[in-house]
């Protein structure tokens, strides 16, 4: 495996654990939000609108199946 190819790996893994923790805080923070909305002094919350998950969830697809290509192809090479 080249050196570019195990450092984009992992930038990858860091980014994807920043996701991960960012997720699980979205989803405590979730739960521990009151029930009742908001009130007068409540800021709004921001739109989720901004990002398309059907996008992400494609553009994340096509990065895993790239970097499963390359780890293949770095096995068979010294395999």
């Amino acid at each position: 495996m080249t050196a570019a190819i195990k450092a984009s790996l992992t930038n990858l893994n860091s980014a994807l654990r920043g996701l991960e923790v960012a997720a699980e805080q979205a989803k405590e923070k979730k739960k521990s939000a009151p029930k009742g909305g908001m009130d007068l002094f409540s800021m709004p919350q921001a739109s989720n609108s901004d990002v398309d998950a059907k996008a992400l969830a494609s553009r994340l697809d096509g990065a895993i199946a790239k970097v499963e290509k390359l780890l293949r192809e770095g096995e068979e090479a010294h395999g």
